[in-house]
């Protein structure tokens, strides 16, 4: 019976291109197939294969094979699989994975704003993306935002005093929202990607952007979702060239 190292996919977008990194590096570390069973319950119809960013012919659908090594996301796998050092030395091998997209826009600033399921977790106030652009003395002629909540107080806050125009329009909070939404969901991915500025607080979603689109500037919380799994996830260490960990205010509670 042939091994595998197997993905039962769980989460948003972001998370599964996690999952799928790591499952590649470590099925060719050991010299086996990477396949996929399903979804974790409640996230059926929602994966990478779903939304048409992989293809079987990139992992395969799980048969019978030995499972040596089974990714569904778990809280210890967490912290592992959101450890940017895993992926360092495989960035250039990453982006060949996926889908390319050209970088377009070299003077509009993309700026994400995450809230969405996690709420006040990773919530980050306008005050912190005002006082990132002055601190590091940021350029632009256009600012532009995506985000799941287009409604957000944030999000109307940096729209009045940028004059930033939102690139996105649908709420994608619940696990309905994402099926129903999926092809948006990618649509705002890739629009992501073709910019080479990018400035983000505390989401997967523009990490994996700017890692895949590899823009000349990268801004992001170093201080990364302190709220949130106890501060254990080590994304705000992130080093790779470009990107530059930034903390313009302390987000964690008291």
């Amino acid at each position: 019976m042939a091994d595998c190292v197997n993905i039962q996919w769980k989460n948003g977008f972001a998370n599964q291109l996690f999952q799928y990194s790591y499952g590649r590096i470590l099925s060719e570390q050991m010299e086996c197939s990477l396949t996929y069973s399903g979804t974790i319950d409640r996230w059926e119809g929602t994966s990478l294969v779903d939304m048409g960013f992989i293809t079987e012919d990139d992992i395969l659908k799980y048969t019978d094979e030995n499972i040596k090594v089974n990714i569904d996301y778990n809280k210890v796998q967490a912290v592992e699989l959101e450890n940017p050092q895993n992926y360092k030395p495989y960035l250039d091998e990453i982006r060949s994975w996926f889908p390319k997209v050209e970088i377009t826009n070299t003077e509009g600033l993309l700026v994400h704003v995450r809230v969405g399921d996690n709420g006040l977790n990773i919530y980050t106030p306008f005050e912190w993306y005002k006082k990132a652009i002055e601190d590091n003395n940021i350029e632009f002629d256009k600012m532009y935002i995506v985000t799941d909540t287009p409604n957000d107080k944030t999000v109307d806050e940096l729209k009045s005093y940028y004059d930033a125009e939102l690139s996105s329009h649908e709420s994608i909070t619940t696990i309905d929202d994402r099926r129903k939404y999926k092809n948006k969901i990618l649509e705002d991915f890739n629009f992501m990607r073709t910019f080479d500025k990018v400035l983000f607080s505390n989401s997967t979603f523009p990490w994996w952007s700017s890692l895949l689109s590899n823009p000349s500037k990268v801004w992001f919380n170093k201080e990364w979702q302190p709220n949130h799994y106890n501060g254990m996830i080590k994304l705000g260490e992130t080093d790779y060239e470009n990107w530059n960990g930034i903390t313009p205010l302390s987000l964690k509670e008291n």
